[in-house]
C-alpha cells in the first residue's frame, strides 16, 4: 500500500513539473480573431488611437491566455509569453499618458511607437 502511495505521489509531481512550464496557446479561432482585430487597428488613421487600441489588443491576448488581472497587474507578474517586457511596459505607459493627459505627442514619435507595438504583437502571436 505504501508503495502505491509513493508511486502516485511521484506521478503527480512529474505531471505538475511537466505541465508547469508549458506556454499557454490560443486555439485557431482565438488566433484568427486576434489577427482580424490587429489588421483592423493597423488600418486606422489616428496614431494615438492605434496605440490605445494596440494596448487593448495586447491585453486581450493575455486575457485569452488565462491571465485575469488588469494589464499592469499582468505585466508585474512577468508572463513568460512576453518576450520584451520592458518594451511593453513603456508602450503601456505611453498609452496611459495618451489617455489620461492632454499632452500631445508628436506624430513621428507616435508612428515609431505604433511600429514597436506592431512588432511586439507579431512576436507574441508567433510565440503563442
Amino acid at each position: 500500500m505504501i508503495y502505491f502511495i509513493i508511486i502516485i505521489f511521484i506521478l503527480a509531481l512529474t505531471f505538475l513539473f511537466i505541465f508547469r512550464n508549458k506556454k499557454k496557446k490560443l486555439n485557431n479561432y482565438q488566433k484568427k480573431e486576434i489577427i482580424r482585430l490587429f489588421n483592423k487597428i493597423k488600418k486606422s488613421e489616428s496614431k494615438k488611437e492605434k496605440i490605445i487600441d494596440f494596448d487593448k489588443l495586447y491585453h486581450k491576448i493575455l486575457k485569452e491566455l488565462w491571465y485575469k488581472w488588469s494589464f499592469w497587474e499582468i505585466l508585474k507578474k512577468d508572463p513568460k509569453e512576453i518576450l520584451n517586457l520592458n518594451t511593453i511596459w513603456e508602450l503601456h505607459k505611453l498609452r496611459n499618458n495618451l489617455v489620461h493627459s492632454f499632452n500631445n505627442e508628436k506624430e513621428e514619435f507616435l508612428e515609431k511607437k505604433n511600429k514597436e507595438y506592431i512588432k511586439e504583437i507579431n512576436l507574441i502571436l508567433k510565440n503563442i
